[in-house]
């Protein structure tokens, strides 16, 4: 049986895939029995979405001018 601290040290191997059928076997049993474990889980897996979902503001030029002036100040 896994252990809490076992699930948040390979919570992102489980949500990648990659582990072997045995190893999500006992995940899923875990994480059935385990409300904290299942909130941490589907909390990491929210993050991760949001993450890839975002997207980097590009500032243009003239906006990038403007920082390095007062930066300089």
């Amino acid at each position: 049986m896994l252990k809490c601290k076992q699930i948040a040290e390979h919570a992102s191997d489980y949500l990648e895939h990659q582990q072997t059928w045995s190893q999500r076997l006992a995940w899923k049993l875990h994480l059935f029995m385990c409300v904290n474990c299942r909130r941490f889980v589907k909390q990491l897996k929210l993050t991760c979405a949001m993450c890839i979902d975002k997207k980097s503001p590009e500032a243009s030029d003239k906006e990038v001018d403007a920082v390095m002036t007062k930066i300089k100040q």
